[in-house]
């Protein structure tokens, strides 16, 4: 609506509102005049009527047109021009309600500016920025609340960018090891120095000792095989017991000791590496399928974080596994070359073998032609000369064909028989046998019925290497008398 349409509406209106009171009071009475005696003063007061609202219109339309465009011009502009308060200061001061809305409005423009401010700090990354008294307005406890979340969200995003670096370094550190331990080592000794220096540089402490399990005239002690960052060379021979000192303790115990905070001047003779004052000391055992293969010792000026041990213990394994291969790499060598060794003397041995084989069948031929005459012998002797042996109890154990015929006798009624029931008293076998276990040789003599012929018999006891008498043996012959 233009501000002509807007005078003419006030106009309207005014007119109106004049005719009308005119009217009434006329119409009521209250206002008597005769007009017709008085037709300027009738023309005059017309032209008041008409004239005096035109103007008072106008005059009332344009105030408020103009802080009406005004207040469109603050609003229109409210977020963007900074000199809105200069502009309307010099209607604040009224008492009218434009002046209240003017007041209001340097006010809401003084909260923009102090939330804008406030948001500006925030976009900057200043979470240390305050906003008072504003939780008493939504907006401005909206803008504490969204600090709150930023301030969050800035926690979050600087753990998550450690835990990102924590991680970068975590990989980094596993795969350098990876493809160190892939190298072909020889020895633990070839191995030692490098893993520690490498270790040592990546988690940043300040030495470094490893100390391998071996067996050193059939015991096992931990010897130092290299140490990092480290003065004193002549350590580098020592050698601990399990359960000496803390290297001992913790291969003792398998599981990892740490010591935090060392007061000043703190030494620790009984360690390896020597006597200086870290800040920090940590032993790990070198584990591997629960076997112990060696003791890290590690002395750090500052404390280590718990990421950097946990990633120790997961490279302390991986160096077990590496010695263990070692290990497993020269026991296959050391097989391997006493096979060799063996084969070399087997086949050596076979050669002899071979030939004490050959000496051995001629030898043998030897003594099966001996034999076989000793065999004709002893059945000639057997045939001839009677004979009967005892066990240390009187048992007859063997009996000859020479002797059973002299006796009358045979040879399956008298086995594992009492010779005392087998002979008469004639014989005195009880009185006899009884001296032959004394270890004397007895002899006896006696006739047939007839008293033609004699037997004459001789009992010799045997003895064991302990003297003991393990069996007797009789021997008879006959002899006839004429």
């Amino acid at each position: 609506m233009k501000i002509n349409s807007k005078v003419l509406l006030f106009y309207l209106i005014f007119l109106v509102l004049a005719a009308g009171t005119i009217f009434v009071f006329y119409y009521l009475e209250i206002l008597k005049f005769d007009f017709s005696k008085y037709p300027l003063l009738l023309i005059f007061a017309c032209l008041i009527i008409f004239i005096f609202p035109l103007i008072l219109s106008f005059i009332i339309s344009t105030g408020i047109s103009k802080k009406l465009k005004l207040l469109s011009l603050i609003f229109h502009k409210f977020f963007t021009d900074k000199n809105i308060p200069e502009k309307i200061s010099s209607f604040s001061g009224r008492t009218d309600e434009f002046g209240v809305v003017f007041s209001e409005l340097i006010n809401l423009q003084a909260t923009y500016n102090t939330y804008k401010k406030f948001t500006e700090e925030l976009i900057s990354g200043n979470f240390d920025a305050e906003l008072k008294n504003a939780d008493k307005e939504s907006f401005g406890a909206a803008l504490i609340e969204l600090k709150e979340n930023l301030l969050t969200y800035e926690k979050e995003k600087k753990y998550n960018l450690k835990e990102l670096e924590r991680n970068n370094w975590y990989q980094s550190g596993v795969t350098a090891f990876t493809l160190l331990l892939q190298q072909d080592f020889k020895s633990t000794e070839e191995m030692a120095y490098p893993v520690i220096r490498n270790l040592a540089e990546h988690l940043g402490i300040d030495q470094i000792g490893i100390f391998i399990l071996q067996k050193k005239e059939e015991k096992e002690l931990l010897i130092l095989e290299a140490a990092y960052a480290y003065d004193k060379k002549k350590l580098l021979d020592t050698e601990i017991e399990i359960g000496e000192s803390l290297v001992g303790k913790c291969a003792k115990e398998q599981k990892l000791i740490r010591i935090d905070d060392l007061p000043e001047g703190y030494t620790y003779i009984s360690s390896g590496l020597g006597e200086d004052t870290p800040k920090s000391l940590i032993l790990s055992p070198l584990m591997y399928e629960k076997k112990l293969f060696g003791v890290l010792e590690i002395a750090s000026l500052k404390k280590l974080p718990d990421y950097k041990i946990n990633f120790l213990n997961i490279i302390a394994e991986r160096i077990a596994a590496e010695i263990s291969n070692i290990n497993s790499k020269k026991l296959r060598a050391k097989l391997a070359e006493d096979y060799k060794k063996q084969s070399e003397e087997l086949s050596l041995e076979e050669k002899k073998a071979e030939d004490k084989i050959t000496e051995l069948i001629k030898e043998k031929e030897l003594i099966t032609n001996k034999y076989k005459i000793i065999s004709e012998d002893i059945e000639l002797i057997n045939m001839t000369v009677p004979s009967i042996i005892f066990d240390s109890k009187g048992i007859i154990k063997k009996i000859n064909k020479a002797a059973e015929k002299l006796y009358n006798i045979k040879k399956e009624d008298i086995l594992n028989k009492n010779g005392k029931d087998i002979f008469t008293e004639n014989h005195k076998f009880s009185d006899l046998f009884n001296k032959v276990l004394k270890g004397e040789i007895q002899y006896n003599r006696f006739f047939n019925e007839k008293r033609t012929e004699e037997t004459a018999e001789q009992y010799i006891p045997v003895k064991e290497k302990n003297a003991e008498i393990q069996k007797v043996i009789l021997t008879a012959m006959k002899i006839k008398r004429t």
